[in-house]
């Protein structure tokens, strides 16, 4: 039904001050294009070009009748459920005759949790500690958002890769805006028993957060010599990254996700004033980690890119 020459997909990146985040990006755009099959129009909410309004107005003009708009954020924070929304509304107001069709957060998903899994094993793979598994904490790093609900959501996904694994602990963290921070984590891991401890940045693409947070994991290192840490690999390239925004894609097509014709709707679900980050800087986030066998505090997955 959507799916015809006039069909074209706006995919929606955060945007990084760090230009090879940016460049992951659009490296992933042209995956998912060829992977679909389907015009993709990448644009960023902020930090980079093109901007939401100006690759909205360049699928108009390459003939886009419909619009079916893949926002790339890891969980439902204010940027998924609120500053996309307004300016979507805004670029259709000056292209009433285009419908829309917006899409879900591509986290939380089975292929994500895949993806961490395989990113542990391979960080470990590098390890030079002769510790057991039990010895072993998986530390998942999300941004923190000022949204309860995506705070929350990093919590779950730990608690799911945790069942899928054999180590002794899976624990969550946040790069910044609400604890626990990544040192405090590891310091839980340590107390824990934790001889090793996994930091897996759950991201998806490299940037300052990235960069931030391995600077923490380092700090830790430092007040822990006689534990090991390890910093495994961002969500991209992954190939579990692509399957999981096809999905997006494919839900989106089949009616599962909202319409977009009355974008003034969208403040309903704008929720409280959730955010994760503030429009004008990469927004770091909070911290809060999760025990493997535990599920009572409230995380964020990174939603952004920087």
């Amino acid at each position: 039904m959507m799916i015809q020459n006039s069909h074209t997909i706006l995919l929606i990146g955060h945007g990084s001050p760090d230009p090879a985040g940016n460049a992951e990006f659009l490296d992933f755009a042209r995956q998912l294009e060829h992977k679909l099959a389907v015009p993709t129009q990448p644009c960023f909410l902020e930090l980079a070009e093109p901007s939401i309004g100006a690759g909205f107005a360049r699928c108009v003009a390459q003939g886009a009748q419909e619009i079916a708009v893949l926002p790339l954020f890891l969980g439902p924070g204010r940027h998924q459920k609120r500053d996309v929304p307004g300016l979507l509304a805004a670029a259709q107001e000056q292209h009433p005759q285009v419908s829309l069709r917006y899409g879900k957060a591509v986290g939380p998903h089975d292929a994500l949790i895949a993806a961490l899994s395989e990113r542990a094993q391979a960080a470990l793979a590098r390890s030079s500690v002769a510790a057991t598994d039990a010895e072993t904490a998986l530390l998942v790093v999300g941004r923190g958002s000022k949204d309860t609900q995506s705070n929350a959501e990093l919590a779950r996904l730990a608690r799911m890769l945790y069942e899928r694994q054999s180590y002794g602990m899976v624990e969550y963290a946040f790069q910044l805006v609400v604890a626990p921070n990544v040192g405090q984590a590891i310091e839980r891991c340590v107390q824990l028993g934790a001889r090793r401890v996994v930091v897996l940045p759950y991201l998806l693409f490299t940037g300052v957060v990235r960069d931030d947070i391995v600077a923490q994991a380092d700090a830790a290192q430092a007040l822990h010599p006689q534990v090991e840490v390890l910093v495994g690999e961002h969500l991209f390239p992954h190939p579990g990254l692509l399957t999981a925004v096809a999905e997006r894609y494919h839900e989106l097509c089949a009616g599962g996700s909202m319409l977009m014709y009355d974008l003034g709707d969208y403040r309903q679900y704008a929720g409280d004033d959730d955010d994760d980050d503030d429009h004008h800087h990469h927004h770091h986030h909070g911290q809060h980690h999760h025990h493997h066998d535990q599920l009572d505090d409230d995380h964020d997955h990174g939603d952004e890119q920087p």
